[in-house]
């Protein structure tokens, strides 16, 4: 990776906002406004309620179902912003005591969004309401049968507009008001909730979690919804959410995108091992032994995916090929974990990834991209295709297996007019000495937290570190580096595949404070070292 160290001159930002060097660093090297910067400094976490129209007239329509004793059904996603959102949809028409059903749709057998064969499942159960969340957006032929079987339907979802949505009432960002144009599935179930049953933490913390899980930027509203995550799961609550952290470590926006969200998505990917429709009951339950035995079968199954994403990356490996675009077929790969295998080619190879599974009479499979490369862009004209959706860097693709052939002669024809080198992205670190590195400075830097994604990334650079003790371990090299103030940790985890120096002129990365089993330490979590 190259590095641009740049020096930033914290003076102005010390003075007029009253911060300390590091986050006076941050503030002037990532060309914050001041605007954006009395927002990360603000300690406001006063939720709001969204009054758009489309909120309103949602909401109209779920207490008209209760008025009426209807049935009404949720449509979820297997993700884990979806299964927050069905949690969050759950729990409101709950407690208004509306008859009340959900499903998520299987990965692997039946893929993302409302279908066809849900709806009419639907009608013949009685059911007069459909309610999606965090999907709908494109399921023009499953929201043509509802009004066609006189089913009304809300779709409530986040993602982009691309036709018109056939649903008679649609709940979207783009829709409510400047505050909550970052929402998540979940947020915007939310909005519905707060207006319908008023405030939950419960329901506040799913939200807030599946704004990090779902990597949505952290403004306005849903910064503050992270920050009420935040704050609950720090005494314990939601009880769900909370057993799924690392005992004793520290709450913040890293700990629920490390260690809540893979959790969470991990059912759906690995849907012929676990049932992502237990997955909200889970979410909702305060029975501390099933909150436990819960947990504790969460863990396995994200081991598993994590083991097997392991062994068939290590397949794919040997399939590489001299090709600009790396396609990777094997029938025998699980289709839930062929984007984790995609995004770390991706990430060794510099070049952009397919990688494709055998499902029935379709190949299926998930794309990472590499700087540079719009996925998005270079497929959306493809002939041929079942299935398609995603973003620059991200896509999802079927093909029906007869037209496999020709799909891949796409790619190569594509790829040999498109012409892309890979060019090597310089990130930026801010100089900084060791002895700028103290509790005080660590702890004025996190009010900054969660930093938006959208920004510069934060990371440092100390030159020259005078290192007192290495330790190695299994999974970490852990440096010792003295200060003025009593020293610092920086770890170096070993599953960067970074070459651990003895005699470091350079460490950059990001910097904390870690509080582990009680022991509270200034830490820099290495990213590279020169």
């Amino acid at each position: 990776m190259r590095w641009q160290i740049i020096h930033a001159d914290p003076r102005k930002y010390e003075t007029a906002y009253q911060v300390l060097s590091l986050s006076g660093k941050l503030m002037a090297a990532a060309h914050l406004s001041d605007a954006q910067i009395q927002e990360l400094l603000s300690s406001d976490t006063r939720l709001t309620s969204s009054q758009a129209i489309c909120v309103m007239q949602a909401c109209a329509r779920i207490k008209q179902a209760k008025e009426n004793n209807e049935k009404v059904f949720i449509a979820g996603d297997y993700d884990g912003d979806g299964v927050c959102s069905t949690a969050i949809m759950k729990a409101t028409l709950d407690a208004m005591g509306i008859v009340n059903g959900f499903y998520i749709p299987d990965r692997i057998k039946e893929g993302y969004g409302l279908k066809p064969a849900t709806v009419k499942a639907a009608a013949e159960k009685g059911y007069s309401l459909i309610i999606t969340v965090d999907n709908g957006v494109k399921a023009q032929e499953a929201l043509q049968l509802a009004r066609s079987l006189k089913i009304d339907t809300i779709v409530t979802d986040h993602h982009i507009i691309e036709e018109d949505v056939p649903a008679d009432i649609l709940v979207h960002p783009s829709l409510m008001e400047d505050a909550y144009q970052y929402l998540s599935g979940a947020g915007v179930a939310l909005e519905i909730s707060r207006n319908l049953i008023g405030n939950r933490d419960d329901l506040n913390a799913f939200a807030g979690t599946a704004s990090i899980t779902d990597v949505m930027p952290l403004w306005k509203e849903t910064r503050k919804l992270v920050n009420c995550a935040l704050d609950q799961l720090k005494v314990g609550q939601p009880r769900s959410l909370a057993a799924l952290l690392q005992p004793n470590s520290t709450i913040d926006d890293t700990a629920i995108g490390f260690y809540i969200g893979p959790k969470l998505n991990s059912v759906g990917r690995m849907s012929d091992t676990a049932n992502v429709n237990t997955l909200p009951t889970f979410l909702l339950s305060r029975n501390d032994r099933l909150i436990a035995d819960y947990a504790a079968q969460l863990q396995q199954v994200n081991e598993l995916r994590k083991q097997r994403a392991l062994h068939e990356t290590e397949t794919a490996e040997k399939m590489v090929a001299e090709q600009a675009f790396l396609l990777i077929y094997d029938p025998h790969f699980h289709e839930g974990i062929c984007g984790q295998i995609a995004g770390n080619l991706a990430d060794k190879y510099k070049r952009p990834a397919l990688v494709m599974a055998k499902s029935g009479d379709l190949v299926k499979g998930s794309g990472r991209s590499v700087p540079g490369f719009d996925l998005y862009e270079f497929f959306h004209d493809f002939k041929g295709l079942s299935a398609f959706g995603g973003h620059a860097q991200a896509v999802g693709i079927s093909v029906p297996y007869a037209e496999f052939a020709s799909f891949r002669q796409q790619i190569q024809n594509k790829m040999a007019a498109h012409a892309f080198v890979y060019q090597e992205p310089a990130e930026t670190a801010i100089e900084v000495s060791c002895d700028e590195i103290t509790f005080d400075a660590l702890a004025d830097l996190q009010r900054l937290a969660p930093y938006p994604h959208d920004l510069m990334k934060p990371f440092f650079a100390v030159d020259h570190p005078e290192i007192i003790e290495i330790r190695d371990t299994a999974k970490m090299v852990k440096y010792r580096i003295a200060n003025a103030s009593g020293g610092f940790d920086a770890v170096l985890y070993k599953r960067r595949n970074i070459a651990a120096l003895k005699r470091p002129i350079t460490l950059i990365g990001t910097l904390g404070i870690n509080r582990w089993q009680g022991k509270v330490t200034c830490q820099m979590v290495i990213e590279d070292m020169q």
